[in-house]
């Protein structure tokens, strides 16, 4: 498995519309090759952090452009650059 996780700061004003726009993605990143899972929590007053865990390494590089897209579409909501890590797994549940 690899993995990615996003910390972004966005106006908190706007979560419900966040969530929305995450709703309207679902089929879209449902589609992403060899993704596993994404979850997304509210970390803090306008703080998300985002989970992502693909297959292989591969398919989250394949995955990066269409990644890159949608995270685009909640560009106008962040009040700083997103944060992200990303690496292997080396344990799961």
């Amino acid at each position: 498995m690899y993995c990615r996780v996003n910390h972004i700061q966005f106006d908190a004003s706007k979560k419900d519309e966040i969530i929305e726009l995450l709703e309207s993605k679902r089929e879209t990143m449902m589609a992403l090759p060899g993704i596993q899972s994404i979850c997304t929590i509210i970390t803090g007053e306008g703080e998300i952090t985002s989970f992502a865990v693909y297959d292989t390494h591969e398919n989250f590089t394949a995955a990066a452009p269409q990644v890159g897209q949608i995270m685009g579409g909640f560009a106008a909501y962040f009040t700083a650059p997103p944060v992200s890590k990303e690496g292997p797994a080396i344990f799961s549940l």
